[in-house]
């Protein structure tokens, strides 16, 4: 008797070790489906199949097919960005999925590519394009945007060399202060692979007060028009009311209103009673209020552009500072924000704040341009902007930059101030009309 129950514990222990083994193969079964979603010069993006047990994790082993090989482990999604890659770029990669200390098998190797490196030039009126090399490409194809509202494109096709002069029979009215998106698209006979891209602008363009040129400044509109012709960034003023509510506006009185109360005396609530009735083409916006700064911050997260805040009261309380810093870490745009102010109490203000700060200056030296990029400098400001000057110059530009400082320019409203600021290395404009598109 004691023999066969021996027996029956022995056989019941084996069908279990058997039926977790099982388990564990069906759980751990070969990655079969990979696909490459997405690509840049230096990243690629990968997804496969996922396995239906919630504590598997994925491994990736990567090779360039020489002996740069490397691995990426404990992968708990099953899409992941392989980074630090080079542009234009093969890499082999295989998957296989774990749990615990068991392995599952090696997927069948897979083929990645990086997107190629773009390069553009303007030489005598042509634009001059050239990239990375991508191995085992048959042919290129050359896509320059045209348009960017109505998504139109020339189209340069079978280029079998690694560069092409874009002229005038190409595009009409080829134009070196128009910016131009350019796309490349490898082909490996007549698979496409990724493409790479290139914009024809060295510069960040800023709309000041939003397109103050075709909308109402500072109103949602406008920055909505920005933003549809292609700006990177816009400039907004604000106040601090004594509610507490933070409004975007440039002047204290509600001229634009057509009121003369002042902003700091109204509050977020009564909004409604000051529709904007004086500003550019202000009868083809009807229906425009001053907006509040929580609604302008949510539409430029949501745009994916930057934002530079005029602060206009420099006697704002800690309050009112607390306010702007917690809208803007409301909306992720920590990084992306910068709340500048001429006056330096306010400044230092803006700092201790835990906000991005920005110091404007208005020369009337290079001296004074260069105490005022070293005092900047001292107190760790990111951001300066300068009224455009003949004083400032390339030196001063890459001291500002040796000190950490993106350095902009504001009243710029030709091409000519536009192309000198840009020569000279500036980061950005603050332009009243988008004059490069």
């Amino acid at each position: 008797m004691k023999k066969l129950t021996a027996l029956i514990l022995a056989a019941l222990i084996a069908v279990s070790c058997l039926s977790a083994l099982s388990a564990s193969a069906v759980t751990l079964k070969k990655i079969a489906k990979i696909k490459q979603t997405a690509s840049k010069t230096d990243s690629a993006t990968v997804k496969w199949s996922k396995l239906s047990s919630k504590d598997v994790t994925y491994e990736i082993k990567l090779s360039n097919g020489n002996s740069g090989k490397r691995t990426y482990s404990k992968i708990k999604n099953n899409t992941y960005k392989i980074k630090n890659l080079k542009a234009g770029k093969t890499y082999s990669i295989k998957i296989r999925a774990k749990q615990n200390k068991d392995k599952g098998e090696w997927s069948d190797v897979y083929k990645i590519t990086t997107a190629p490196k773009v390069y553009y030039q303007w030489e005598n009126g042509n634009l001059n394009i050239s990239w990375t090399k991508v191995k085992g490409a048959t042919s290129y194809t050359l896509k320059t945007e045209l348009d960017y509202n109505k998504n139109k494109y020339a189209r340069i096709k079978k280029i079998t060399s690694t560069s092409y002069t874009i002229t005038s029979e190409n595009i009409a009215a080829l134009s070196v202060n128009k910016v131009y998106n350019i796309y490349v698209r490898p082909y490996i006979d007549s698979a496409a692979l990724f493409t790479g891209k290139a914009t024809t602008r060295d510069i960040e363009v800023t709309g000041h007060r939003g397109r103050m040129d075709i909308a109402p400044e500072n109103t949602l509109v406008s920055f909505e028009e920005a933003y549809k012709a292609g700006y990177d960034s816009v400039e907004a003023d604000f106040w601090e009311t004594k509610s507490g509510d933070i409004i975007i506006c440039h002047d204290s009185i509600l001229s634009m209103c057509k009121s003369g109360d002042d902003i700091r005396d109204i509050s977020a609530a009564n909004l409604k009673k000051y529709p904007i009735k004086i500003g550019t083409n202000v009868d083809k916006y009807p229906t425009q209020y001053l907006p509040t700064l929580e609604q302008v911050v949510k539409a430029v997260a949501s745009r994916n552009m930057l934002l530079y805040l005029h602060l206009k009261d420099p006697k704002i309380t800690d309050n009112g500072l607390k306010t702007i810093r917690t809208t803007i870490g409301k909306y992720g745009m920590a990084n992306k924000i910068t709340v500048f102010s001429q006056n330096k109490e306010a400044f230092e203000r803006i700092i201790k704040a835990g906000i991005r700060p920005g110091f404007l200056n208005l020369p009337n030296s290079k001296s004074d341009i260069e105490k005022s990029i070293n005092y900047a400098g001292k107190k760790k400001a990111k951001v300066m902007i300068f009224r455009f000057s003949e004083y400032m110059t390339a030196d001063l530009i890459k001291s500002a930059h040796s000190k950490g400082i993106k350095l902009g320019c504001y009243n710029v409203s030709d091409k000519n101030r536009g192309s000198i600021m840009s020569n000279m290395g500036a980061d950005f404009l603050i332009t009243n009309k988008f004059f490069f598109k």
